[in-house]
């Protein structure tokens, strides 16, 4: 099964391993900064305003779509 992230990018969703809400998030700069510690790449597909942290295998994935959404796409494919 597949994950549309926004924009051209699809996932297996075999490789996810967790979606994180970034909405809100007080401090979007400490949070890269976090996340680069991990050595897992950041791929920015939402453009500087990222309401999802998509959490893969290989790396973390910014996406411009929330989190609620890809959770609701997730149930959907599941129900098929």
């Amino acid at each position: 099964m597949y994950l549309h992230l926004g924009g051209t990018v699809i996932i297996n969703t075999a490789e996810l391993i967790a979606v994180e809400n970034l909405e809100g998030q007080a401090s979007l700069e400490n949070w890269l900064q976090r996340q680069q510690k991990t050595g897992k790449e950041v791929v920015d597909i939402a453009e500087g305003r990222p309401k999802s942290a998509i959490y893969t295998d290989q790396n973390i994935i910014l996406s411009p779509i929330s989190s609620l959404t890809l959770r609701k796409r997730l149930n959907q494919r599941a129900m098929l």
